[in-house]
């Protein structure tokens, strides 16, 4: 499997070496999870796998997306029919889908497995481990318990400004803005593939100076929209949202309380800052863990304790503070801190 920058879909942009990655750990585990925050370009990572793929590899191909999973009782009925086995009993299925598959090459993409994380690890773990010919490619905004496991993250800055001009042409736009303007519109949206996607189809109707500003301002960012785009991820609040629900409760008042940093903190910064009685230092360190695991706030450089959050999760985070009715009480907090450590 051979990649380019020219291959594929704008989206993936700035991709080749994510793909080689993954295709690798495919190669040492059957069972292999894509995780990273909503927008990120999980599913079009993997989409664009499988289809690098030899043709023939497999006797099967099925893939499936939980967005809409109705229980987690009902994963073996989602994942048989996916694989094109209907007729399979609905007690039962993962046994009888192993026993129909046996040890034919087969290939299953599970979409979105953050809405039953622990349930979709569960049997997909069990069916691998029946079925020797079984490969699969899961995708989830939560890391699951699985053998194999890929995190991806958002792109580096000057991966982020081809994608922009990469999404532009791709809406019909000939004019390139300015490398100095798509540098300062890609700052603000972090290397996240979907607010890139949506950024460059603001072009249709705006200057790119005037991009920058819509990107700049946090009331107007999480609410930018292009066509197309899935109900989910229709706008960057959307995603957010779903992510927010995702969360803890603990994690929820840790997301909104970091946002009152100015800059890179740590989990030593929250413990000063952000502990109550709503959340202890046991509980905030278990929260300020689930941030970073689900990639809510990213560390300044690999394997470093110092963190940053996002501009729209920030944004997100500062609206939900506001509504909690603590904004003030923490920007307090935070300037005593800081003129303390000073």
């Amino acid at each position: 499997m051979q990649g380019d920058r020219g291959r594929g879909p704008a989206g993936l942009v700035g991709r080749d070496r994510a793909l080689s990655e993954v295709a690798e750990v495919l190669r040492a585990e059957r069972l292999v999870t894509v995780s990273g925050p909503g927008g990120v370009g999980k599913t079009a990572l993997v989409a664009e796998l499988v289809h690098r793929m030899a043709p023939g590899q497999w006797a099967a191909v099925g893939r499936v997306d939980l967005v809409r999973l109705d229980g987690p009782e009902l994963l073996p009925q989602r994942l048989a029919r996916a694989l094109g086995r209907d007729d399979l009993p609905s007690r039962g299925t993962a046994e009888a889908l192993a026993a129909a598959l046996g040890g034919a090459p087969a290939l299953l993409v599970v979409d979105t497995c953050e809405y039953a994380p622990e349930a979709c690890a569960a049997i997909l773990t069990e069916l691998v481990g029946m079925c020797t010919g079984l490969h699969v490619l899961a995708t989830s905004r939560t890391p699951m318990n699985t053998p194999g496991h890929y995190r991806l993250r958002p792109l580096p800055l000057d991966e982020a400004a081809h994608l922009f001009e990469a999404t532009g042409q791709q809406w019909g736009l000939d004019d390139v803005p300015a490398p100095k303007t798509v540098e300062h519109i890609c700052t603000f949206l972090d290397g996240l593939p979907l607010a890139v996607h949506i950024a460059a189809g603001q072009l249709a109707h705006h200057s790119p100076n005037e991009v920058l500003t819509l990107v700049s301002r946090a009331d107007t960012l999480l609410d930018l929209t292009v066509p197309g785009l899935p109900a989910r991820h229709r706008t960057l609040r959307e995603s957010l949202l779903s992510t927010h629900q995702l969360c803890t409760r603990e994690e929820q008042l840790l997301w909104a309380r970091c946002t009152v940093f100015p800059g890179p903190f740590g989990i030593r910064d929250a413990l000063e800052v952000c502990v109550d009685e709503r959340l202890p230092s046991e509980a905030l360190v278990a929260a300020f863990a689930g941030l970073d695991r689900r990639s809510l706030i990213l560390p300044q450089e690999p394997g470093g304790t110092t963190y940053r959050m996002p501009w729209s999760t920030r944004a997100h985070g500062r609206q939900w503070l506001d509504q909690l009715g603590e904004e003030r009480e923490f920007l307090q907090r935070c300037l005593t801190w800081l003129l303390r450590e000073s």
